[in-house]
């Protein structure tokens, strides 16, 4: 059609937006502009391609079967712009834009308040949309633009990915200030004895760290007991608190919850592998500026992190 020749790479990424939003407002700030805007640029598309892409139901916005089509067409096209332009250009920490990152609740809750921070003082137009990955599908989302990282322990990661390696923390394991045997260090036989508080990802099966800890224990033919299987990762200190259990989780985790609730926080009775958060990301994203830019800032922010885990010379 002769209309779409009036259509510029900025209404392409708009009919992308658009699509994948599902919803005017969201569309604009992730593109950076403003509703009305965006709804004067959806009239535009509209006309240009003879269809509503976006209808109104009782659920919302939702694209038409012809928007859907035409957007994960153009999604590739104006990756491939994108990533030929991307040399050329660096990102102005004065833009406004978002970034989908899928992260897991203990990775977030060690990471995401400093880089908040950091990216409120470098750059206040940036905003971060975190939720819990879905790792048996995280390269098709990476890929379709769904989420532009993933930063994780899981060593279950999809081949063809990038990744970097952003910090490493040793385990502890906490116990309950009064518990009734374990005070102030803890034995292999004592380890064994007590039940745990385990963290459990949907009903697949126990973390990357309990995974790890379970593996560390049967190569030495030992097993441990589970009081309880919790959907999050960050609730067995309270759990542990109350209870005679015992937990194995990252130590920044198990040193911010240990004042106020009263919990010990103890050398593990048996050798066990560090935990380490990795960056994952998808070629779609590799040269463009704005996620270099963020790729760039976890790492440093990861650094501080490590930085101030180091133990301090005497």
């Amino acid at each position: 059609m002769d209309s779409h020749k009036h259509l510029d790479i900025y209404l392409l990424r708009c009919l992308v937006a658009l699509v994948t939003e599902a919803h005017v407002t969201r569309a604009a700030e992730l593109m950076g502009t403003t509703q009305p805007a965006m709804s004067n640029t959806l009239g535009r598309l509209r006309i240009l391609f003879g269809d509503p892409l976006l209808v109104r139901t009782e659920k919302g916005m939702v694209p038409t079967r012809r928007a859907i089509d035409i957007a994960e067409s153009l999604r590739q096209a104006v990756d491939r712009i994108d990533y030929a332009l991307a040399d050329s250009e660096t990102f102005d920490p004065k833009s406004t834009v978002r970034f989908e990152i899928a992260a897991s609740e203990s990775v977030a809750f060690v990471l995401m308040s400093a880089l908040t921070a950091r990216l409120r003082e470098l750059a206040p137009g940036v905003t971060l949309r975190v939720h819990i990955p879905d790792l048996s599908r995280m390269r098709q989302l990476l890929e379709e633009g769904q989420a532009d990282l993933l930063l994780s322990t899981t060593r279950k990661v999809p081949e063809g990915l990038r990744s970097s390696p952003l910090l490493r923390q040793r385990l502890n394991v906490i116990a309950s200030g009064t518990h009734p045997d374990v005070q102030k260090k803890i034995t292999q036989a004592q380890y064994l004895a007590w039940p745990h508080a385990c963290h459990m990802i949907g009903r697949g099966g126990g973390s990357s760290i309990e995974t790890s800890v379970d593996e560390a224990l049967i190569q030495r033919d030992l097993v441990r007991a589970v009081g309880v299987w919790l959907p999050s990762a960050v609730s067995s200190p309270s759990v542990v608190a109350r209870t005679d259990f015992l937990a194995t989780i990252p130590e920044r985790v198990a040193r911010h919850f240990a004042p106020p609730l009263g919990l010990q926080v103890l050398e593990p009775p048996l050798p066990l592998p560090d935990v380490q958060i990795m960056m994952y990301w998808h070629d779609r994203t590799h040269r463009n500026p704005s996620h270099r830019w963020l790729r760039q800032v976890l790492r440093t922010v990861s650094e501080d992190l490590q930085a101030e885990d180091a133990p301090s010379g005497g």
